[in-house]
């Protein structure tokens, strides 16, 4: 990620979301209900808030329904800390929306401390990459019936980073040939604070880069975008003398939320099928990181992808995009 960040065009006037529905997860602060606010300025029809606390959810809507009136909001609970509430969401989420539009994936933690989710995996792991893939995995089907009643194709964009370019599983010493990458990440042992977050968000970028040329893109369009540093709160569950470099370094590089939003609004409603399987940084497509574009980057890949596959069997009824 380069400093100072280059500004970033506003959208392009004109766009109208009428007849669109819109589903955001982690979307009770910051960039979540940003973007939220910023989708029913632009008219969105139906707006659906994935959240982990309903209260705050509820209370979110409140706000949120005094930027348009006329948008239904609904407000779904939805844990990403616990595969069983991922299960139980994605069905109640079929059951009452006929079709949708557009996923956003935007809830994400980042910890300095180990903690097990209720699965047992590491929980930034399980928050940030196992729970959004089940949930990709699990409405997959919905999603291509969605498109194939509209007419349109369904987007999915998933809120990733740049930092992943800083790491890579070749430094996972002692990360041998024959290791689970999965296993390795839920070893206490082997966790490393500083650089877990970028491990996820690694994992997730080369789960983009598996499934998408495995989808039809006239049917789902998938991509994943990075917004930049921004100024939210995010950075508060960093040790104090991390967190003091970050409060000083957010009010002079960090870009204002209202810009982070329209990042992710043009990843997700407005970049085009030539974004499909794409990373975008800002606006514009990237190329992979060195490292996922190198041959053990790509074996790697290959590597999480079929243990990835192996833990979702035992979750979901698996599309056949993943068999």
């Amino acid at each position: 990620m380069n400093f100072p960040q280059p500004k970033v065009s506003p959208l392009p006037s004109g766009i109208n979301l009428q007849g669109r529905t819109v589903l955001i997860t982690g979307a009770t602060a910051g960039m979540g209900l940003e973007t939220a606010g910023q989708l029913l300025k632009l008219d969105v029809t139906h707006l659906i808030l994935a959240v982990r606390n309903v209260s705050k959810g509820n209370s979110c809507k409140k706000e949120l329904q005094k930027i348009n009136a006329n948008a239904a909001i609904s407000i779904l609970e939805l844990d990403m800390d616990d595969y069983g509430s991922v299960q139980a969401f994605a069905k109640t989420l079929q059951e009452q929306v006929p079709t949708i539009d557009v996923m956003l994936l935007n809830a994400g933690i980042g910890l300095y401390h180990f903690e097990r989710s209720p699965s047992g995996h590491e929980r930034v792991m399980q928050v940030n990459y196992y729970s959004n893939v089940l949930l990709v995995a699990t409405l997959l089907p919905y999603l291509t019936a969605s498109a194939e009643k509209t007419g349109r194709p369904t987007r999915i964009t998933w809120v990733g980073s740049r930092m992943y370019f800083d790491t890579s599983l070749e430094k996972k010493a002692p990360m041998k040939d024959k290791e689970s990458i999965l296993e390795h990440m839920d070893s206490k042992n082997l966790f490393l604070p500083s650089q877990r977050y970028n491990d996820t968000k690694l994992l997730c970028a080369m789960f983009l880069y598996s499934l998408a040329p495995r989808l039809d893109r006239r049917k789902v369009v998938f991509n994943m975008v990075c917004p930049g540093l921004v100024k939210t709160n995010m950075s508060d569950v960093l040790p104090f003398h991390l967190r003091m470099v970050m409060n000083v370094m957010k009010p002079l590089l960090g870009r204002p939320i209202e810009v982070g939003g329209r990042i992710l609004v043009n990843a997700a409603v407005v970049a085009g099928p030539e974004s499909h399987g794409a990373f975008l940084g800002d606006k514009d497509i990237i190329d992979p990181s060195p490292y996922l574009l190198s041959p053990a980057g790509k074996a790697d890949q290959e590597k999480l992808w079929r243990e990835t596959v192996t833990e979702m069997q035992e979750l979901t009824q698996l599309p056949a995009e993943f068999l």
